[in-house]
């Protein structure tokens, strides 16, 4: 059973396959046939709507749908008929030798009419009013549809001619009244009958000629359309497929079918407007015929032209077969080189050579048009017109980078040259200061980096040691405390616990310095009275001085001066100036403090003279655990001003320090609260 299931499913599969291939190789678009049916029927329905086109013209031309067909065919039958008298009428008379004899010139007349449609001539000398020659046919036929004509004829007797100069003798000539009946009953294929024909013919398609032409250009277009649709489709192969027209270049493709197709059309102009001048239905057909073969040649070019690009376009990228494609990328490929090769040569040298091509330029286009103001001054005008867009995109370029770079001076390591529409060396220079920038950040974060990782180990190694030290000096103060009959333990017990407290301030300041210098201390701004807070001070440390052998002078204005500051962190901040004053000032000397308001800010500044020489500069004061005392015999860490220039800006504040050989000098300053 699984072995008959099997083999019915392999059945079905199959036929299937079948099937599926029966219905691919039934697509109508990949049939040959199909398209060269299609093909000759474009080719005849352009055809016939040309012959529509083109009688349409003849006919407003000749303006059949205003005038009779009565009236048209009788001007056509009299022109006609003024041509065969021009051979007819001279003979007989004796105004030329053509004939041996005047009889013998009336039986060729006679003859003519036989064979022709004209039933009835009669020629009468205007002068004289005598029949010249008359034909009636013997036959005695009965017509009822027939044209009577009648004009005037002129000619010279050639008696009047000298036979040996060809000069004329006198001015005699002879006027003969024609009077000719045409018919074209019988059927006589004469010119007459055909003009005939071919006015019934018009007569009858006068209105119908739209019709056919407007189903036509139906038919046409949607033959057209199928054959756009149906290129480069194959039997068998639902892919497209390239065939030998496109090897050719599509441009030239392009030329060779407009100048064919032009060449033509301008032959089949020439043609038509002969017919539609001269208006002779006689060659009606031969032109028709020449006209048929010049639209079916430039129908199958340019149906052809229109097969190839439509395949092109869907083989894709059709624009890379062209000669103007090829020409372009050489042209840049050339281009390309020369800027690899320019590119080589230093920045001076390329300007240098730049110039001096545009200077030699300009000297050939000069020694061209000198004698020709007009020529040189439009080059004068292209030439500008192309320099100073590039001047002036040089020139922002330069702007660019010099806008980036004094960006860079000025810390802004964050910021980055636009260097999209930049080119050559001036993206070069950019892409390095935006390298330098990214170098500076990377350095700045590793810095900040390390700085937070000192301020953390500061921290954590600060908080470890407090704790055995909290215990050292809890013992120590034990210890002092005990009686003891030796002097020299209550004397050690006395170091302990002084070096103890000392090391306990370090540890205080070191973790203040530290949560100051990253931020991380809370500070709660407030008006303040700096007048208040410095008499406060001068107050707290008077007696400090004192000890010190210093004299304080407070100088202070009269108005208030209010500032935004936190009073806690403040008070630090000159705790810990006047703390260094004490330490480091030179005895029996003058220590001036100050507060003024100036512009906007109220600042605080402290002077004295310092007792060791200061051999350091300002920042490197301001720097942690630098003393100026060097030997390090006194008190302190070298935190003090540190901490407090850490404080003041927390503040929105600003501390700096002023060195001038021993004068050392404090300024402090703060926004003024109105």
């Amino acid at each position: 059973m699984k072995n008959s299931e099997s083999q019915l499913r392999i059945i079905d599969m199959s036929k299937e396959n079948k099937s599926e291939k029966k219905r691919k190789g039934f697509s109508i678009t990949n049939s040959m046939i199909a398209k060269v049916v299609a093909f000759l029927l474009a080719i005849i329905l352009f055809l016939t709507l040309a012959v529509c086109v083109v009688s349409a013209m003849l006919m407003a031309k000749t303006e059949l749908y205003s005038t009779p067909k009565a009236v048209l065919l009788r001007a056509n039958f009299t022109s006609m008929a003024k041509a065969e008298c021009e051979k007819l009428i001279p003979s007989f008379l004796g105004l030329s030798g053509g004939y041996n004899s005047r009889e013998e010139a009336q039986r060729y007349a006679e003859n003519y009419c036989e064979g022709s449609s004209i039933v009835f001539a009669r020629f009468t000398d205007s002068k004289t009013e005598e029949v010249v020659w008359e034909y009636v046919p013997q036959n005695n036929v009965e017509y009822t549809d027939a044209t009577e004509i009648s004009f005037v004829w002129y000619g010279y007797d050639y008696a009047s001619y000298d036979t040996e100069t060809g000069e004329m003798i006198d001015d005699t000539y002879t006027e003969i009244n024609v009077d000719l009946i045409i018919s074209t009953e019988y059927g006589i294929q004469d010119g007459f009958y055909t003009v005939q024909r071919l006015f019934d013919f018009l007569y009858a398609m006068l209105y119908w000629i739209y019709v056919v032409g407007a189903i036509s250009l139906v038919l046409f277009i949607a033959c057209v359309v199928f054959l756009l649709c149906s290129a480069g489709h194959r039997a068998g192969c639902d892919e497209v497929k390239a065939g030998w027209g496109t090897r050719v270049p599509f441009d030239v493709l392009t030329v060779l079918t407009a100048g064919f197709s032009v060449s033509f059309i301008y032959l089949f102009f020439v043609v038509a407007n002969e017919l539609l001048y001269y208006g002779e239905f006689a060659s009606v057909f031969a032109g028709i015929l020449v006209t048929v073969a010049v639209m079916a040649i430039i129908a199958s070019v340019c149906l052809g032209w229109l097969m190839s690009f439509a395949l092109r376009i869907k083989l894709g990228k059709w624009w890379r077969n062209t000669v103007i494609f090829y020409v372009l990328r050489a042209l840049w490929r050339f281009a390309k080189f020369i800027v690899k090769v320019m590119r080589g040569i230093p920045v001076i040298w390329r300007t240098f050579l730049s110039v001096a091509g545009v200077t030699v330029l300009e000297l050939i286009i000069i020694l061209c048009c000198w004698h020709e103001p007009d020529n040189y001054l439009s080059f004068w005008i292209i030439e500008k017109l192309v320099l100073v867009p590039i001047v002036l995109k040089c020139a922002f370029a330069m702007k660019k980078l010099h806008k980036g770079a004094k960006a860079l001076s000025q810390g802004e390591v964050s910021y980055q040259v636009n260097t999209e529409k930049m080119r050559g060396d001036f993206k070069n220079h950019g892409e390095y200061l935006n390298n330098i920038a990214e170098g500076m950040t990377v350095a700045v974060e590793e810095r900040m980096k390390s700085e937070r990782m000192k301020t953390e180990l500061i921290t954590n190694v600060s908080h470890d040691i407090k704790t055995p030290l909290t215990s050292i000096i809890n013992y120590t103060d034990l210890i002092s405390r005990e009686p003891c009959e030796n002097a020299k333990i209550t004397e050690y017990a006395k170091v302990l616990t002084r070096s103890s407290e000392r090391l306990k301030r370090l540890i205080e300041d070191l973790v203040e310095a530290s949560k100051a210098s990253t931020g991380n201390l809370d500070v709660l701004l407030a008006p303040c009275d700096a007048d208040i807070l410095l008499t406060q001070v001068a107050g707290e440390y008077g007696d400090r001085l004192k000890e010190a052998k210093l004299e304080l002078i407070v100088s202070q204005p009269s108005e208030k001066v209010m500032i935004m500051a936190d009073g806690r962190r403040l008070w630090r901040v000159f705790d810990n100036i006047f703390s260094n004053v004490c330490k480091y000032a030179q005895e029996f000397t003058r220590v001036y403090l100050s507060l003024e308001r100036v512009g906007e800010e109220a600042v605080i500044t402290l002077k004295n003279t310092s007792k060791m020489a200061l051999n350091i500069s300002e920042e490197e004061l301001m720097e942690r655990f630098v003393r100026g005392d060097k030997s390090r015999s006194t008190e302190g860490n070298g935190l003090g001003l540190s901490i407090a220039r850490s404080l003041t800006q927390l503040q929105n504040g600003d501390l700096q320090v002023s060195i001038d050989g021993d004068l050392f000098k404090v300024t402090v300053r703060f926004p003024v609260m109105e």
